[in-house]
């Protein structure tokens, strides 16, 4: 009987080593796993602001490009730019305060 308990609370404790280890293994790859994520997001925060620049480097462009065409895009070019001069000035009436 005795030996039969000493088997079984050795075979226990390879069982109980074995889950310790593979519990190891996964916190870790739970570790990894959260910096990654932590990494991709500031990528795609990165990615976001270089595409919002991007988008407004076009808008410029197709601006520029307009200018001096047809009176729509002259108009429309007029009011792009007098909605520009009013986000400055706010941008400058909330720097004064």
């Amino acid at each position: 009987m005795a030996r039969d308990f000493n088997t079984q609370l050795q075979s226990l404790s390879a069982k109980m080593t074995v889950v310790a280890e593979r519990y190891a293994a996964l916190e870790q790859k739970y570790r990894d796993a959260r910096e990654d994520i932590i990494r991709l997001r500031a990528e795609v925060l990165a990615r976001d602001r270089e595409l919002e620049k991007l988008r407004t480097e076009a808008e410029y462009l197709r601006v520029a490009s307009t200018l001096g065409s047809d009176r729509a895009s002259v108009e429309a070019t007029r009011e792009m730019l007098a909605d520009l001069v009013r986000d400055i000035d706010r941008c400058i009436a909330d720097l004064i305060e």
